[in-house]
């Protein structure tokens, strides 16, 4: 199909949508003949995260409410991570599936989660949403969330049956991100937790700790250690936390470290 004809078809999708909401006329009644527009409409509001096109569609009976992009995306995922919180609740009781997946594996919780919208978050979990889903990527929504320093969240998620000790396909656990990007109430959130692997390796052997280190981050590092990290531990190049921070040239980190 050329760009032209592409573009008269998405104008003529909008255009019976917006005659069907002046005319105040529910989409189940149009014609059968402008399903596939209507469809049409909903999963380019999906590509574009246009959620008042979605709202404007779900409000006047649209109810194929689980399209999907071509990347598998959903008005779910779409609404979660915008943290549309009234089209979230919307979707769901229209039927939307609360643990769908793109094609990356991702689900509605992760982009709550990424959102760090803890109403949206609570929705999904009541609603039945699997808090240890991992993406192709490993990743899942309390490492999203742990990564981004959504604290409630994570809290949230923990308090739901959160398995911290999940790694991605490269070993990165919650608890990794979190001193990686300077999250210290969620690393001391994370570092509390019964059974924590507080010196999980990377797929390079690094733990959260040589990754604080090698960061500077001083309170991170601090806390980690109080927490049980091992200072001592070594990567697969047999280099310690501490090797790490005068790499980094975070002299003071040293005498935390033992140097």
């Amino acid at each position: 199909m050329g760009k032209q004809s592409v573009f008269a078809t998405q104008k003529l999708c909008v255009t019976v949508l917006l005659v069907a909401l002046w005319l105040g006329q529910p989409l189940a009644g149009l014609a059968a003949e402008n399903a596939d527009l209507l469809l049409q409409s909903w999963t380019n509001a999906i590509r574009a995260r246009d959620t008042d096109t979605l709202s404007r569609l779900l409000n006047s009976g649209f109810s194929q409410v689980n399209a999907a992009s071509t990347k598998g995306k959903t008005a779910l995922m779409v609404s979660a991570q915008a943290a549309e919180q009234g089209l979230s609740q919307a979707l769901v009781d229209s039927g939307a599936d609360v643990n769908a997946r793109n094609q990356n594996g991702g689900t509605p919780l992760m982009h709550a989660a990424v959102s760090g919208d803890m109403t949206t978050v609570a929705l999904l979990l009541a609603s039945g949403a699997k808090v240890n889903v991992q993406a192709g990527n490993g990743w899942t929504a309390l490492g999203l969330a742990a990564a981004k320093g959504r604290v409630s969240v994570v809290d949230q998620l923990l308090r739901s049956g959160a398995n911290a000790n999940l790694a991605d396909v490269f070993g990165w656990t919650a608890l990794i991100h979190a001193a990686e990007q300077k999250r210290l109430t969620v690393v001391q959130l994370l570092a509390a937790q019964p059974g924590i692997a507080i010196d999980a390796r990377t797929a390079d052997g690094a733990t959260a700790l040589h990754r604080a280190a090698a960061q500077g981050f001083l309170a991170v590092t601090q806390m980690l250690i109080d927490k049980g990290a091992d200072p001592g531990i070594t990567d697969n190049e047999g280099r310690t936390p501490l090797d790490y921070a005068r790499a980094a040239g975070h002299p003071q980190l040293l005498e935390g470290l033992g140097g």
